[in-house]
């Protein structure tokens, strides 16, 4: 858009109806966005108020949505408006050191879109999109729509920036090819890829990167990579290294017998720890994976239990800081080493293969109890030694239920007090845990 044209369109603006005036009014902070249209299929205008908690109501930014662009207008104290260089969400007010202020807002009149050039743009009051964003997008791209409506929409996303995470932007995948407005075109995909991709539609970035690793492979192995493996390139690397086994083969197995990658490479490094023939396929892909993988790490559990206790006690005071309490569960670390190989045997899972990494420090497993069943295995977790939880396994392996994950949600906060943003735990929890061991 011309710069002349942006000067003549902030002095177009629609005023707001008095009814939609009187429906702002009110006490308590809160943000209002307006949609405001001149005529049937022409430029959408939107104006931007926030309401300070005494009822005062200010308007701060303003927006203009046409088929040759968006712009962005923004008024500083006691200042005409002007013209913004970046197209952005509409900042409210300016977050400070030490709080973040809320800049999410509510979109008024929400109907007058459909009377506008952006009637096609897909998009709904309650889309989880950042609406200003993905309608200046709309502007640019006018084929984004056939992403939204054929379950490519994930495509478009929302992103954060900062070191506090209090900047949202609108994220898109370069993998679309936006000079076409066929969607197979945008997409790179043959007919027959695009028809394959049918009901998996969310793998098709892990699939084109596969694709582009194994130009050879046929569709449907490529589907089946994507769908074992995802991003997860480098452990497939490794995998075909340490078993000599086409990708193909490996992500047949796993997804045949429905073992998680992670898992699979755990039980790889076993293995090769208690030096197996990998080449032997009875042992690099077992008929009974789980089986097998509880049996290797027994093995490993007796053979490096003894002189590791010193290191386990040693650990212990700082992973206190890691314990934590919620409703009806609490996280708590294990007291002993032989209280990890009890609590994979269990739950039927293979933490008991974890124990020597916990012992030495690399890696953090926490146990999840019901408060009435202290005693009673019923999660466990893996914590990285930077603080992010890798991994929560219950029974045979299961997800999380409902209550678990909230819990999980809670302690991730508590973990976020714990670490710096560098992954180091902070001086205050060292310092507490070195009191505690002298």
């Amino acid at each position: 858009m011309k710069e002349r044209r942006k000067q003549e369109l902030l002095h177009s603006f629609p005023p707001v109806p008095d009814d939609i005036l009187n429906s702002m009014k009110g006490r308590g902070a809160q943000n209002f966005v307006v949609m405001l249209v001149k005529k049937v299929d022409g430029e959408l205008f939107a104006r931007c108020f926030h309401r300070y908690t005494n009822g005062q109501i200010v308007e701060r930014q303003r927006y203009v949505f046409t088929k040759d662009g968006a712009v962005r207008y923004g008024k500083d104290d006691g200042k005409p408006w002007t013209i913004r260089k970046e197209f952005r969400e509409p900042v409210f007010c300016q977050s400070g050191y030490g709080y973040t202020f809320d800049n999410s807002y509510c979109v008024m009149n929400y109907n007058e879109i459909s009377r506008s050039c952006m009637k096609y743009a897909r998009i709904s009051g309650q889309t989880s999109f950042l609406f200003m964003e993905y309608l200046g997008l709309y502007c640019r791209h006018p084929n984004v729509e056939y992403l939204m409506k054929t379950g490519y929409d994930f495509l478009i996303s929302e992103e954060y920036d900062g070191y506090w995470g209090t900047h949202t932007y609108l994220s898109v995948s370069p993998l679309i090819n936006w000079k076409s407005n066929d969607l197979r075109k945008m997409l790179s995909l043959t007919k027959t890829e695009f028809k394959s991709l049918q009901g998996r539609e969310t793998i098709y970035p892990c699939y084109m990167m596969w694709k582009k690793a194994y130009p050879k492979y046929s569709i449907e192995e490529l589907i089946r990579i994507a769908s074992v493996f995802r991003y997860e390139q480098g452990t497939a690397e490794l995998l075909e290294k340490q078993t000599e086994l086409k990708l193909r083969r490996i992500a047949r197995y796993l997804s045949e017998n429905n073992v998680n990658v992670r898992d699979y490479s755990d039980y790889i490094d076993q293995c090769i720890k208690l030096k197996y023939d990998l080449h032997d396929t009875a042992v690099s892909m077992p008929h009974n994976f789980l089986a097998m993988h509880t049996r290797l790490s027994n093995i490993i559990k007796y053979g490096n239990s003894e002189g590791l206790a010193p290191l386990f006690r040693q650990n212990m005071e700082q992973r206190r800081q890691l314990e934590f309490e919620g409703d009806g569960l609490f996280i708590r670390q294990p007291e002993s080493f032989e209280e990890i190989v009890a609590e994979g045997n269990s739950l039927n899972h293979c933490v008991g293969g974890y124990a020597e990494r916990h012992a030495l420090g690399k890696l953090h497993i926490m146990f999840i109890r019901k408060k009435d069943e202290p005693e009673k295995p019923y999660y466990t977790m893996e914590v990285s030694i930077s603080g992010k939880i890798i991994q929560v396994r219950g029974d045979r392996n299961c997800a999380p239920t409902e209550e678990v994950s909230d819990l999980i949600e809670m302690y991730k906060a508590h973990l976020e007090t714990l670490y710096d943003r560098k992954g180091k735990m902070n001086k205050r929890c060292r310092k507490a845990a070195e009191r505690a061991n002298v």
